[in-house]
Protein backbone atom coordinates (compact mmCIF):
# COMPACT_ATOMS: atom_id res chain seq x y z
CA UNK A 1 0.00 0.00 0.00
CA UNK A 2 0.95 3.76 -0.69
CA UNK A 3 -0.72 6.67 0.63
CA UNK A 4 -1.20 9.22 -2.02
CA UNK A 5 -1.14 13.01 -0.98
CA UNK A 6 -2.41 16.19 -1.48
CA UNK A 7 0.19 17.36 -4.11
CA UNK A 8 0.46 14.35 -5.52
CA UNK A 9 -3.05 14.31 -7.09
CA UNK A 10 -2.74 17.78 -7.92
CA UNK A 11 0.32 17.05 -9.65
CA UNK A 12 -0.90 14.49 -11.84
CA UNK A 13 -4.03 16.20 -13.00
CA UNK A 14 -2.54 19.64 -12.97
CA UNK A 15 -0.05 19.99 -16.27
CA UNK A 16 1.00 23.58 -15.19
CA UNK A 17 1.97 21.72 -11.23
CA UNK A 18 5.73 22.02 -11.49
CA UNK A 19 5.80 18.11 -10.21
CA UNK A 20 3.68 16.68 -12.93
CA UNK A 21 6.43 15.24 -15.03
CA UNK A 22 7.27 13.14 -12.23
CA UNK A 23 4.11 12.40 -10.68
CA UNK A 24 2.53 11.15 -14.28
CA UNK A 25 6.38 8.81 -14.37
CA UNK A 26 5.65 7.42 -10.51
CA UNK A 27 2.28 7.05 -11.62
CA UNK A 28 3.41 4.18 -14.83
CA UNK A 29 5.40 2.66 -11.39
CA UNK A 30 2.43 2.50 -9.17
CA UNK A 31 0.46 1.27 -12.60
CA UNK A 32 2.59 -1.50 -12.82
CA UNK A 33 1.55 -2.57 -9.62
CA UNK A 34 4.49 -1.17 -7.19
CA UNK A 35 3.61 -0.50 -3.50
CA UNK A 36 0.41 -2.03 -4.36
CA UNK A 37 -3.10 -0.43 -3.51
CA UNK A 38 -3.39 3.48 -3.32
CA UNK A 39 -4.84 5.09 -0.42
CA UNK A 40 -6.04 8.53 0.54
CA UNK A 41 -8.02 9.99 2.79
CA UNK A 42 -11.50 11.92 2.46
CA UNK A 43 -9.64 15.11 3.86
CA UNK A 44 -6.72 14.79 1.28
CA UNK A 45 -9.24 14.87 -1.55
CA UNK A 46 -11.26 17.76 0.11
CA UNK A 47 -7.96 19.80 -0.24
CA UNK A 48 -7.09 18.23 -3.62
CA UNK A 49 -10.62 19.19 -5.02
CA UNK A 50 -10.43 22.74 -3.20
CA UNK A 51 -6.57 23.36 -5.03
CA UNK A 52 -8.19 22.73 -8.49
CA UNK A 53 -11.76 24.42 -7.89
CA UNK A 54 -9.98 27.63 -7.19
CA UNK A 55 -6.06 27.48 -9.10
CA UNK A 56 -6.51 25.27 -11.84
CA UNK A 57 -10.39 24.73 -13.20
CA UNK A 58 -13.59 23.35 -12.76
CA UNK A 59 -12.94 20.70 -15.43
CA UNK A 60 -10.20 19.21 -13.49
CA UNK A 61 -12.20 19.09 -10.26
CA UNK A 62 -14.59 17.46 -12.20
CA UNK A 63 -12.08 15.03 -14.37
CA UNK A 64 -10.76 14.25 -10.40
CA UNK A 65 -14.14 13.19 -9.74
CA UNK A 66 -14.60 10.78 -12.38
CA UNK A 67 -10.88 9.12 -11.99
CA UNK A 68 -11.61 8.22 -8.35
CA UNK A 69 -15.42 7.31 -9.37
CA UNK A 70 -13.83 4.93 -11.81
CA UNK A 71 -10.55 3.45 -10.22
CA UNK A 72 -10.45 0.50 -8.85
CA UNK A 73 -7.05 0.72 -7.26
CA UNK A 74 -7.89 3.87 -4.89
CA UNK A 75 -9.32 3.51 -1.24
CA UNK A 76 -10.55 6.08 0.36
CA UNK A 77 -10.29 6.15 4.22
CA UNK A 78 -13.27 8.03 5.51
CA UNK A 79 -12.19 10.02 8.82
CA UNK A 80 -13.64 8.35 12.36
CA UNK A 81 -14.37 10.81 14.92
CA UNK A 82 -11.37 9.02 16.98
CA UNK A 83 -9.41 9.17 14.24
CA UNK A 84 -9.56 12.76 13.52
CA UNK A 85 -9.18 13.64 17.12
CA UNK A 86 -6.22 11.58 17.43
CA UNK A 87 -4.72 13.56 14.44
CA UNK A 88 -5.72 16.69 16.08
CA UNK A 89 -3.91 16.22 19.57
CA UNK A 90 -0.85 15.20 16.81
CA UNK A 91 -1.24 18.29 15.68
CA UNK A 92 -1.05 19.88 19.27
CA UNK A 93 1.80 17.74 20.08
CA UNK A 94 4.03 19.14 17.33
CA UNK A 95 4.20 22.77 17.80
CA UNK A 96 7.89 22.49 16.43
CA UNK A 97 6.40 21.50 13.23
CA UNK A 98 4.65 23.23 10.24
CA UNK A 99 2.04 20.49 9.70
CA UNK A 100 -1.87 20.92 8.60
CA UNK A 101 -4.39 18.94 10.15
CA UNK A 102 -5.05 17.21 7.32
CA UNK A 103 -0.70 16.08 7.06
CA UNK A 104 -1.29 15.07 10.68
CA UNK A 105 -5.00 12.70 9.96
CA UNK A 106 -2.62 11.43 7.37
CA UNK A 107 -0.06 10.53 9.52
CA UNK A 108 -2.31 8.85 11.83
CA UNK A 109 -4.06 7.05 8.74
CA UNK A 110 -0.56 5.79 7.94
CA UNK A 111 0.28 4.34 11.09
CA UNK A 112 -3.02 2.66 11.50
CA UNK A 113 -2.85 1.12 8.54
CA UNK A 114 0.79 0.06 8.59
CA UNK A 115 1.85 2.37 5.46
CA UNK A 116 5.09 3.26 5.14
CA UNK A 117 5.36 4.95 1.73
CA UNK A 118 3.65 8.21 0.76
CA UNK A 119 3.61 9.32 -3.35
CA UNK A 120 3.57 13.23 -2.75
CA UNK A 121 6.20 15.81 -2.66
CA UNK A 122 5.44 16.99 0.70
CA UNK A 123 8.44 16.97 2.91
CA UNK A 124 6.15 16.73 5.88
CA UNK A 125 5.90 12.71 5.33
CA UNK A 126 9.61 12.42 5.95
CA UNK A 127 9.68 14.56 8.98
CA UNK A 128 7.27 12.52 10.27
CA UNK A 129 9.33 9.45 9.11
CA UNK A 130 7.32 8.39 6.35
CA UNK A 131 9.17 7.13 3.06
CA UNK A 132 8.20 10.02 0.74
CA UNK A 133 7.93 9.01 -3.04
CA UNK A 134 9.02 9.54 -5.49
CA UNK A 135 11.50 11.54 -3.59
CA UNK A 136 11.82 14.87 -2.11
CA UNK A 137 11.86 18.29 -4.54
CA UNK A 138 14.76 19.85 -4.96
Amino acid sequence: MIFVDTGAWIALLDERDRFHPRARSFQRELGRGAYGRLITTDLVLAEAVTYLRLHASGDLAREFRRVLAESESVQIVWTSPDRFWEAWQRLESRRDKRWSLTDCLSFVTMEALGIRHAFGFDTDFAQAGFDLLPGAPS
